[in-house]
């Protein structure tokens, strides 16, 4: 079980990183949906980091041998309301393990299942699916263009600025998100990769 209180200066440094004005929250506003990823950040010391910028397992994570981790997906609902300024609560546990055969390799999906909660009862309960796979072959996959017409669109550029502030903000390290050399010498990514995460909170402001 973790404990956090949803303190102002993440919501502000999001607000900015998003270009919203500085007063677009204050004390006691209603957070924004996903944006508790501000929040429970993971405390691991220097001395326990991997290459990637990963903390190393073998703690609450499995120690699955495979060397590259990633998001590779999740599913969110939302019960109730966190509220700036409030104390809540993180029960995680690990819901599944399981493997299958990729066309890189060996693939295993971890998936993690947080519930958090406040005073009023659940908040948020949230499934993340981690994918670990092998380190040889290229990270890139195919994507496939968006389909046109849109019946509406909206951009927004994740630019290496924008990634490495909400690294920063999350206190995810790992490098694929901010390190072009290394995302690309090594994990063989064509360009930096933006945050999951991110994507999802970018997805729930726009359909709010």
């Amino acid at each position: 079980m973790d404990e956090d209180v949803l303190t102002m200066a993440p919501a502000r440094g999001m607000c900015a990183l998003l270009d919203w004005p500085a007063e677009a929250l204050g004390p006691d506003s209603p957070l924004p949906l996903a944006w508790h990823w501000l929040y429970f950040k993971p405390a691991a010391r220097r001395s326990t980091l991997g290459p990637d910028g990963h903390e190393k397992r073998g703690d609450f994570l499995p120690p699955i041998p495979l060397p590259r981790r990633m998001w590779a997906g999740g599913r969110l609902r939302f019960p109730g309301t966190l509220r700036l300024g409030e104390r809540v609560q993180r029960r995680s546990t690990i819901a599944s393990i399981r493997s299958k055969e990729g066309r890189s390799g060996s693939l295993i999906f971890v998936r993690v299942r947080h519930e958090i909660t406040n005073e009023r009862g659940v908040a948020i309960e949230e499934d993340q699916d981690l994918v670990y796979r092998d380190a040889s072959g290229a990270g890139g996959g195919s994507s496939k263009p968006p389909p046109e017409p849109a019946e509406w669109s909206e951009s927004f550029v994740a630019d290496a600025v924008t990634l490495f502030r909400f690294s920063a903000l999350t206190f995810n390290s790992h490098r694929i998100h901010y390190d072009h050399p290394y995302v690309t010498g090594v994990e063989g990514y064509p360009d930096l990769v933006v945050h999951g995460p991110l994507i999802a909170l970018l997805l729930l402001d726009a359909g709010a």
